[in-house]
């Protein structure tokens, strides 16, 4: 067939396949969960009878998502398709349907089903009974293993097995790379794809397959074996039966005018058995390029009690290969890894002698020795000592041997190892037994030659002990001591044998000038003391208050005296007394009395005062300075409205009133209103002071004519000829003012009561503040002054809970009197 044949027409070449399945039954869930895998091969089907664009792919796969997995079922069976045809088609055109198949992982069927086997080179899916539908694959996720004999002991509870967790990763991580050059050592057989290239005086291109019986059937040449034979020994062969063909190629000799190459198209795939104590036993479609490791990894692995160490390739008429995969998975050598040929059975046995290596080293875990292996060997495995390792005595807990438990009345044995050197611990010769449990302990992290200075000195921390050192030398060491040091005392704390300390007193101000009395020779994990000065004489404070600028608490020093302290609170200030300062002093001489007061004077340069302003002060004085009686500040008030000279106006004298400020302002301008004139007052925040302000002015004698404060304010209104009428009226508004009109015509003016009006708890408050009082007994009621303000509320009704009241008394009554004729009824 040529080029232009395949391009009209695909044709399946099925039969040609080497394929190799084996019928099964599924159980009917399983058949149900499998409906988009078959769908799949349901349109790769379809691509085997019919050519296929991608236009066309689009339209086969939108006509199956509508077809129920019994119709897609019945459909191939028409179709005389298996499954396996369909996935050999889509690899030949291209198709890569990994991402279909690695749905499917391990899970237990019934022992009658089997499985089909995968054609794809990729080894998709097993040839074993488990397979079920899952999410697609990605990176797993290691779950506890748990080796017997191990977990339940307290050395090696929390440790795994070495090396087994690798096969929780996806298979696609591990699978075997195809676009290399071929490996010299590759072995020819059925199914690979060889390309032959002839050039120079001859132009020949060939794409051929080997045969079921190792041949290669070559044009103009005939068949020339390949099977058993590496790609150069082909290529030598070939060369030589071409040259029988083509003269020019002289059998490579020199001189030739016409050259040959061979090399590998598409590889074979291959059929191998996993079986043993592997996760998933079974056959498998491998690529001819897989290894041992392959071949195990995608069965999944052995299983926990299946070896790492002596995995067995069973090939027919030779002896057997053994592969060590520790070679790959502690030192990544893969050249004892050897590539799987067709048929051969990569057999898992059950894993040979097992210790645990615990503590300090690399990779604690549970590892699998070989019957050579020793304790240095098994601390190798386990990746070596970490840094911080105590070598000098390995402990094993023991399971005693069979042989050997006639002489122990117990069964576990702990054993304890001495070395002397790390050197002889990394090469033990000692011989471990399945089950052993080696422990490696840490160091007791006790410094050899370590002391430590803290506190009052300029660099403290650790230093390092030397043989001689003195307490000087380590104070030296830290920078010396700081000025505020404690020179009288520090402390030394000694580390005895018993892991209690002793403590050593010293003189750092001595030790630093090597006072043999002081300077005390260290000693391993000596830790030095020095202190600050406060701790022994702490500051102490003391206080002023009065006038003074800033009062308060400060520090007292050595010779502070009254006037320092003043100085040091912003001087006295204008108000301050020169006279009866006060300094009150704690006194302990007696029970009952808290303090002595010490009273003096100073002059105005209190700073250079010879007498009270060098009195002395101790830790805790009071310093009082008392203000002169005689100084005041200005006091003021503020007067505004219609009178006029407005302004503000200092208070010459406690006893100036209201009048003598209206005198000074100059009298009331012309159309003063005095009943609405208000006077306020800001000192306790009393705010409007309600007074008669034409008593206050006409009689200077009045109660209303009161003296002022500093900060008041005196505001003179000017007549305001409305009255004010709010609250719960139908109008409130300002009614135009009528001399000797009464209470009840505002009321009326404004709109009347409403329906919700407290009539009889109106108020009225006058501009002064005051509240206006009707006369009710007099006629008529005294005038309402303009300015003033009604305020009518609303009412608040009560509730009336008088039926309520009579109910329950009526309810309590009728049950007494059933009491009292049941009891009647009773004594008869």
């Amino acid at each position: 067939m040529n080029q232009a044949e395949s391009g009209s027409k695909q044709i399946c070449p099925l039969n040609s396949f080497p394929l190799k399945f084996v019928s099964f039954r599924l159980p009917s869930k399983l058949l149900r969960a499998s409906a988009s895998f078959f769908l799949i091969l349901f349109s790769l089907s379809l691509a085997c009878t019919v050519p296929v664009y991608p236009q066309d792919q689009a339209q086969i796969e939108s006509a199956l998502k509508s077809m129920s997995p019994d119709q897609i079922r019945q459909r191939l069976r028409e179709l005389g398709i298996s499954p396996e045809e369909a996935v050999q088609r889509a690899r030949e055109m291209g198709i890569d349907v990994g991402e279909y198949l690695s749905r499917f992982k391990a899970f237990p069927t019934t022992s009658t089903d089997t499985l089909l086997v995968d054609t794809t080179g990729k080894a998709l899916l097993p040839l074993q009974p488990r397979l079920f539908p899952t999410a697609p694959e990605t990176a797993a996720v290691a779950l506890p293993q748990e080796v017997p004999g191990f977990t339940s002991r307290t050395g090696a509870k929390d440790l795994a097995p070495f090396g087994y967790a690798v096969f929780n990763y996806p298979a696609s991580t591990f699978e075997p790379v195809l676009n290399v050059a071929t490996p010299p050592s590759y072995i020819l057989g059925p199914g690979d794809e060889l390309i032959i290239s002839v050039w120079g005086q001859v132009k020949l291109y060939f794409d051929l397959t080997v045969d079921r019986e190792g041949r290669i059937l070559v044009p103009d040449v005939g068949p020339v074996t390949a099977n058993g034979l590496t790609v150069q020994q082909f290529r030598d062969r070939l060369v030589r039966r071409m040259t029988q063909a083509y003269s020019g190629m002289k059998n490579g000799a020199p001189g030739a005018n016409t050259f040959l190459d061979v090399s590998l198209g598409r590889l074979r795939t291959i059929q191998v058995f996993v079986l043993g104590e592997a996760v998933r036993p079974g056959g498998y479609t491998l690529s001819s390029m897989s290894t041992a490791f392959h071949a195990v990894y995608l069965a999944g692995g052995p299983t926990v009690k299946g070896t790492l160490r002596s995995i067995r390739i069973i090939r027919a008429n030779e002896k057997p290969l053994e592969v060590d995969l520790y070679d790959y998975l502690i030192r990544g050598d893969r050249t004892k890894d050897p590539r799987l040929q067709d048929g051969d059975v990569v057999f898992i046995g059950p894993a040979g002698k097992r210790v645990a290596v615990a503590g300090r080293v690399v990779r604690p875990a549970i590892y699998e020795l070989d019957a050579n292996e020793t304790l240095g060997d098994a601390v190798a495995l386990a990746g070596g000592l970490l840094f911080d390792s105590y070598f000098k005595r390995v402990h094993i807990e023991r399971i005693i041997p069979f042989d050997q438990r006639s002489s122990y009345s117990k069964n576990i044995l702990d054993v304890d190892i001495e070395f002397k050197k790390v050197e002889d611990l990394q090469k033990s010769t000692y011989r471990l037994q399945d089950g052993d449990i080696v422990s490696i302990q840490k160091i007791s992290e006790q410094p050899e030659n370590r002391v430590t200075i803290e506190g009052n000195v300029n660099k403290p921390g650790i230093f390092e002990w030397k043989d001689g050192m003195k307490v000087g030398d380590l104070i030296l060491l830290a920078d010396s001591l700081k000025l505020n040091t404690f020179s009288e005392r520090g402390t030394l704390f000694r580390l005895l044998p018993n892991m209690r300390h002793e403590v050593l007193g010293f003189n750092p101000r001595l030790a630093v000038i090597d006072d043999p009395l002081n300077n005390l020779v260290l000693q391993n994990e000596d830790s030095v003391v020095i202190y600050e000065e406060n701790k022994f004489f702490p500051e102490q404070n003391v206080r002023i208050s009065g006038a003074v600028r800033h009062p308060g608490v400060y520090p007292r020093y050595d010779n502070m005296t009254a006037a320092d302290l003043v100085i040091m609170a912003g001087g006295i200030t204008e108000a301050a007394s020169l006279q009866d300062w006060e300094i009150a002093r704690v006194d302990t001489s007696e029970l009952g009395v808290f303090s002595k007061v010490y009273k003096f004077g100073v002059t105005a340069e209190y700073w250079n005062d010879v007498g009270g302003g060098r009195f002395e002060l101790h830790d805790f004085d009071h310093l009082s300075i008392p203000y002169n009686p005689k100084f005041s500040y200005q006091k003021s008030v503020i007067v505004t409205g219609y009178v006029l000279y407005p302004g503000t106006y200092a208070i010459k004298s406690d006893d100036e009133r209201v009048s003598d400020i209206i005198r000074r302002a100059g009298g009331f301008r012309p159309g003063y209103y005095l009943d609405g004139s208000r006077l306020y007052r800001r000192q306790g925040n009393a705010g409007l002071v309600p007074i008669e302000f034409s008593r206050a002015v006409n009689d200077p004698h009045s109660g209303d004519n009161i003296t002022l404060q500093d900060r008041d304010s005196i505001y003179v209104a000017k007549q305001d000829e409305v009255v004010y009428v709010r609250g719960h009226v139908f109008v409130p508004s300002a009614v135009v003012y009528k001399k000797g009109a009464s209470l009840g015509y505002y009321i009326e003016q404004a709109g009347g009561y409403m329906s919700d009006a407290d009539e009889g708890k109106t108020v009225v408050t006058m501009p002064n503040g005051r509240k206006w009082n009707s006369s009710w007994f007099l006629l008529p009621d005294p005038d309402i002054p303009s300015g003033s303000t009604i305020l009518v509320p609303q009412k608040i009704e009560k509730p009336d809970n008088t039926l309520e009241i009579l109910r329950d008394t009526m309810t309590i009554l009728a049950s007494l009197a059933a009491i009292t004729v049941a009891l009647v009824q009773v004594t008869k």
